[in-house]
């Protein structure tokens, strides 16, 4: 039985019955049969707008992805950025068709020209467009494809160096200005390309809406003492980023490590865009899609340091509707047959990563 039947078969009013659901998953083909999954092909305006603006001697494109809704944080992020800052849009099914396209197109171009006439940030957009569940058979190839639009937004940069995170997070003050130093910047580019160095990001919340979002070290250490500010993910996925060690990073003003990373550590990073791999575009809506891509990292040799100084912070926001699907609210029940395909799809990847010879990540052809 595919998943759709599994999910018909097996609903209550209370939720998914899990014996159900595991009576049907009796062998490992049928696990496959419910739970396989393959990267999607989608129609990609890649780099749709690019900057006219002259590129820059020495520079590091920060990556990143999201849907038209975060359009207010891109901008975010691109008046802290004074590089190249790539970006793929995911375009929902109903945003496709006139007359909201239309409008869709104008606040894009708008943000990009707005963004270009401050003369600083080199902003790059990637369109990708979204399947529609009406006319697709596998409902999973519809949910958001957050490392296909992370793929998309990599393959745009030309930089020596990028750094991949997420459209929420807005780099610190002169973030840009300081992996550029001049001796720095060459120093980087070696160890990241010659001694597979990666750059684990310090990765905050801001949990206080009605204060600025921090901008210096110093600004973060009061909010952590005041508790309005604290780690990504602290209170729902506290191994993502808690191994950065954030009493330590506070203390240090050179760069530092190796660090330690576990199975669950999952941060952003900074690294070569030639040796970083891309993202396995099998995960698809909420989980596991960073933490494959780290996996990958640790198989091939890579190692995690940390940077002083420098961060990235979000403000705090509600799950996202995947997330809620996947875990529930409290008010409802996550969605155990999606959450069981997520796990099984993750503990695949670990087992074909261990493989004599692997073909990881799977991706598209763009």
């Amino acid at each position: 039985a595919n998943g759709g039947e599994i999910h018909e078969q097996c609903q209550t009013a209370e939720g998914m019955d899990e014996a159900c659901i595991f009576e049907r998953l009796d062998s490992e083909d049928a696990l496959k049969d419910a739970f396989g999954a393959a990267p999607v092909q989608y129609r990609v305006q890649a780099s749709f707008l690019k900057s006219l603006l002259p590129p820059l001697e020495r520079d590091v494109t920060l990556v990143t992805q999201g849907s038209m809704e975060r359009l207010p944080r891109l901008r975010e992020q691109a008046l802290q950025w004074h590089g190249t800052l790539s970006v793929a849009i995911y375009l929902r099914p109903h945003e496709q068709a006139s007359p909201e396209y239309d409008e869709v197109l104008v606040t894009i171009h708008e943000l990009h020209a707005g963004i270009e006439s401050l003369g600083k940030c080199r902003l790059i957009i990637s369109l990708v467009y979204g399947l529609d569940p009406a006319t697709t058979p596998i409902e999973f190839d519809t949910l958001y494809p957050i490392n296909a639009l992370r793929n998309i937004a990599l393959l745009q940069a030309t930089t020596p160096l990028v750094m991949v995170i997420d459209i929420d997070f807005v780099p610190s003050r002169h973030f840009w200005q300081y992996l550029t130093d001049n001796s720095r910047y060459a120093a980087l580019i070696t160890s990241a390309h010659e001694s597979l160095h990666v750059w684990a990001l310090v990765s905050l919340e801001l949990h206080e809406g009605y204060l600025p979002l921090p901008e210096t070290q110093e600004e973060v250490a009061r909010g952590l003492t005041n508790a309005s500010v604290v780690v990504a993910e602290a209170y729902l996925n506290p191994a993502a980023h808690m191994p950065v060690g954030i009493q330590e990073w506070l203390l240090k003003n050179e760069i530092y490590g190796p660090i330690e990373a576990s199975e669950a550590f999952e941060p952003f990073v900074l690294g070569s865009r030639e040796k970083l791999p891309l993202y396995d575009e099998r995960f698809r809506g909420y989980g596991w899609d960073k933490t494959t891509h780290a996996a990958q990292l640790r198989k091939e040799g890579f190692s995690y340091y940390m940077l002083p100084f420098h961060f990235v912070v979000a403000r705090y926001h509600q799950p996202t509707p995947t997330a809620v699907r996947m875990f529930g609210d409290g008010e409802e029940q996550g969605d155990t047959l999606l959450r069981m395909r997520m796990e099984w799809l993750y503990n695949q990847f670990l087992a074909e990563l261990e493989g004599r010879t692997y073909n990881l990540p799977q991706i598209s052809k763009y």
